[in-house]
């Protein structure tokens, strides 16, 4: 089988971004001040109000404290005495999810709630994303080791897209079946408004805003902690360098060298922007 390097480098190709020369900053930034005000002005819900009722306030000693009472307690009576000791009030029943990156030139973030920040999901099997996707905006290619998820896009559209897992061939071995050469077979499609795409477990996946405007969307996942593997960066966190080098089959297509210059490079989850959609909706790309 081709090896997953020349994958992975596609894969960073897409979420790594490269840089532009720009003559003038001050005017740089007066032009994705007013991209953004049209984008705003267009798509009121690009920002969103906090309810402050509702904000998460617990501090990571009363979390850790409050995880552990809720798996020590042994009846239904008990847990609800943990998370709703004030009746009404209802703070440990409720997360607030947060868009906190509407300015440029960000691609947008993710807001998870699992058992780590909202301790309530511990015993329920589910935890929840809501993800803001700027226009151009790339969530970078990735995967979930322990669960599943059905994303649904609320606002705007998507494409979504997942590679498939092929486990056909194990090497050239004598009566074996020929190892497989080429990439993995990859399935995309656009996700508008109120669809959903089920993303499973382990397998790499991605979502893409091809349109000048904000998205949303909202993914559910049935384990309280999912967890979230890069697919780049796991690939390329590898050492030694000369084994990454080997799994790419081609001496000349990845050696010691660019592997070092693209580590340091490689972006977090969600931080990328596409520069050809970038530059059809005139979003400055630096």
């Amino acid at each position: 089988m081709r090896s997953l390097s020349s994958i992975f480098a596609l894969l960073v190709a897409a979420s790594v971004a490269s840089p532009v020369a720009v003559e003038n900053l001050q005017s740089l930034e007066a032009r994705e001040a007013n991209v953004y005000k049209r984008f705003d002005a267009v798509n009121p819900l690009s920002k969103r109000e906090i309810n402050p009722s509702t904000v998460n306030v617990l501090t990571p000693v009363q979390l850790t404290d409050q995880r552990t009472a809720l798996l020590l307690a042994q009846s239904e009576t008990a847990r609800e005495a943990i998370l709703f000791p004030n009746a009404p009030n209802a703070a440990n029943d409720t997360f607030q999810f947060i868009n906190n990156t509407v300015t440029p030139p960000t691609g947008g973030t993710i807001f998870l709630s699992t058992i780590n920040n909202f301790p309530a999901l511990g015993s329920t099997g589910l935890s929840q994303a809501v993800g803001f996707v700027n226009a151009c905006g790339l969530n970078t290619p990735h995967w979930h080791p322990r669960a599943n998820e059905l994303l649904t896009v609320v606002q705007g559209s998507l494409i979504g897209a997942l590679i498939l897992e092929n486990d056909t061939g194990f090497g050239n071995v004598v009566g074996g079946a020929a190892p497989v050469i080429g990439p993995y077979p990859q399935i995309e499609t656009t996700l508008s408004n109120y669809t959903g795409m089920l993303f499973p477990k382990g397998l790499v996946h991605w979502q893409f805003n091809p349109e000048c405007e904000p998205a949303v969307f909202v993914a559910g996942f049935d384990v309280p902690d999912p967890g979230r593997v890069e697919a780049a960066r796991g690939f390329f966190s590898g050492e030694p360098d000369e084994v990454l080098e080997a799994s790419a089959g081609y001496s000349e297509f990845l050696t010691p060298a660019q592997i070092m210059g693209l580590r340091p490079t490689l972006t977090s989850s969600f931080t990328s922007i596409v520069q050809s959609c970038a530059k059809k909706c005139g979003i400055p790309y630096a």
